[in-house]
């Protein structure tokens, strides 16, 4: 894998105005290309870290007159619905778009796919609410004022559901919302990214109902562009330091529509576009930025692939491991172009993994299981193209 230096584009904003604009994703600036995404990732507190038990809940858009959101490349069948429309304006602070709530929770042991996965008229309020509800299923997400950056959300699908709080548990910068409005020649991106947040609730799916509390990431994003394939990595160590890491990227991979990976040297040969890459040190309160990174995916055969991640600066600090996954999740987002001629495909694919083999520096501070614990996370690895 190639490397680049991290993005130039960047620009960053107070927390407070970041919340803001959480509650809206700024119709006058979409078009034919775009799509919007708020999604929560969260890991709870369990014996050894946060992991293997791992959960995501999305509300996903993208502008079209007929697109697809499917749970697997098996299930996706005739279930065109309704996509944002376009031109749109939002009427005394309220957007109304269509768009799908998705779900999946890992239950320490197995993967439950489409917790909820319904298509729905969605509400959205600067005042600070979203909604989507449709034949008594999807979800609702909403300002809580009596806690830090605080949001309440509900998710019910036929699979189960999720109740819970999100918030910010201290006033440094890393721990809150924030704001960056991204341009390249390609189009640009308006990111609201919450790297480290405190979540408690109760969720349910067919394994069982449990209340649980940790440590997540939320992301309202929204892209007008066309979606390039990306790799994104988030890892909670024991301790609560987070690494993470994101790319999109130019390769074979964009040519693929099903779930079989390419063979190795192929799987390999990708270009980034620009990529991000830090560790937030939970002890300091600090965060190490990263000017190269390189990931390389390990498909095998009948199980799990594996990943080896490198992140190093010219400061001589690194970070290196390899990410053994132990779960898999994924949904479809298609769209009709040409008039119908041609299906477009974005394979989103998130697997859960395990650290392993953990090395690291940080200035004085070695990184490994002894001084940061047990690392758990997901890496969302999406392919094919969506025009």
């Amino acid at each position: 894998m190639s490397t680049l230096k991290s993005s130039p584009f960047i620009r960053q904003i107070t927390e407070s105005k970041a919340f803001d604009l959480i509650w809206t994703q700024l119709p006058q600036f979409q078009n034919w290309s775009s799509s919007s995404w708020w999604f929560f990732l969260l890991f709870p507190k369990q014996k050894h870290g946060y992991g293997p038990k791992q959960m995501m809940f999305t509300f996903a858009s993208r502008v079209g007159n007929e697109i697809r959101v499917s749970p697997s490349v098996d299930q996706a069948r005739d279930n065109w619905q309704k996509g944002v429309h376009l031109p749109r304006k939002e009427i005394n602070g309220i957007d109304r778009f269509w768009t799908t709530v998705v779900g999946w929770i890992h239950d320490g042991k197995q993967v439950h796919d489409a917790i909820v996965h319904q298509p729905a008229l969605a509400t959205l309020s600067r005042q600070g609410s979203l909604e989507a509800w449709q034949d008594g299923y999807g979800a609702t997400i909403q300002r809580n004022f009596e806690r830090n950056n605080g949001i309440d959300a509900h998710f019910k699908g036929k699979r189960g559901h999720a109740e819970f709080t999100v918030w910010s548990d201290s006033d440094n910068i890393n721990e809150q919302p924030v704001f960056s409005d991204i341009q390249t020649k390609f189009g640009g991106t308006n990111l609201v990214a919450w790297r480290q947040l405190h979540f408690e609730g109760e969720f349910s799916s067919p394994s069982g109902t449990e209340k649980l509390e940790g440590l997540g990431y939320f992301q309202r994003v929204c892209m007008n562009i066309p979606m390039f394939p990306w790799k994104w990595f988030y890892t909670v160590f024991e301790d609560g330091s987070i690494y993470s890491s994101f790319g999109p990227y130019l390769g074979f991979q964009m040519f693929r529509r099903g779930d079989k990976f390419l063979p190795r040297t192929f799987e390999r040969v990708t270009s980034h576009l620009g990529t991000t890459s830090y560790f937030y040190d939970a002890q300091t309160g600090e965060i190490e930025n990263f000017e190269r990174y390189r990931l390389q995916a390990f498909p095998r055969k009948g199980t799990f692939p594996w990943f080896t991640v490198e992140a190093w600066n010219r400061k001589g600090n690194f970070i290196k491991f390899i990410a053994n996954a132990h779960g898999h999740a994924q949904f479809l987002l298609d769209r009709r172009v040409v008039k119908r001629l041609w299906i477009s495909r974005f394979n989103y694919n998130e697997f859960m993994f395990k650290v392993e083999k953990l090395q690291g520096k940080i200035g004085q501070k070695t990184l490994n299981k002894q001084t940061l614990g047990q690392g758990w996370g997901n890496h969302e690895y999406t392919w094919g193209f969506s025009l």
